[in-house]
């Protein structure tokens, strides 16, 4: 298994290294859209929505995208996977390990979560513009991860999943517009 994720990990890893090197600007961008800080600040809205309009399913989903970050964090810790040798892992502003990304299961919950909003509140086509833009920000956010060197692939899917879980539980568990 260690031997098919290494091979997986490195020819993801150069397929992307060989982007142009003109989106790196791009990846900083979105980089910065999937921060913890972004995510959880989603979250917290969608909360304290929730909280004005006295829906707690909704406050609960706001929430989710927290819990979700914190389950991260801890499945980083048990799994105590070393990021990439790379300049940019090597200058992050916090030493956290690589597996799962944070950036990938954060975005994935807090923008796949304003998506189902955004489906269930927007008039057409509005809607499927919002749902297709942030489906593919989730994309770009977990390539960019790899790109600039923060991630290992198997990390990014690993966040993706990590955030597609919570994201089910909070649509078909939670249900916050039922």
């Amino acid at each position: 298994m260690k031997h098919f994720l290494g091979q997986f990990d490195a020819s993801i890893t150069r397929a992307i290294a060989d982007l142009p090197p003109s989106l790196h600007p791009l990846f900083l961008a979105v980089t910065a859209l999937g921060s913890p800080v972004c995510t959880m600040a989603i979250g917290a809205a969608v909360a304290w929505l929730g909280y004005l309009h006295t829906n707690f399913r909704l406050v609960w989903s706001g929430a989710f995208v927290w819990l979700t970050l914190g389950a991260g964090s801890i499945i980083k810790i048990i799994v105590d996977r070393q990021r990439p040798h790379t300049a940019y892992a090597a200058n992050l502003m916090f030493d956290t390990n690589s597996f799962p990304s944070g950036h990938t299961s954060g975005s994935t919950i807090a923008y796949g979560l304003l998506a189902y909003l955004a489906w269930h509140f927007l008039p057409r086509p509005y809607s499927v513009i919002a749902v297709a833009l942030l489906m593919l920000l989730i994309i770009l956010i977990g390539i960019s991860r790899i790109s600039l060197g923060a991630h290992f692939p198997s990390d990014v899917v690993a966040g993706w999943m990590l955030g597609a879980a919570a994201l089910g539980i909070v649509i078909f568990v939670l249900r916050p517009l039922a």
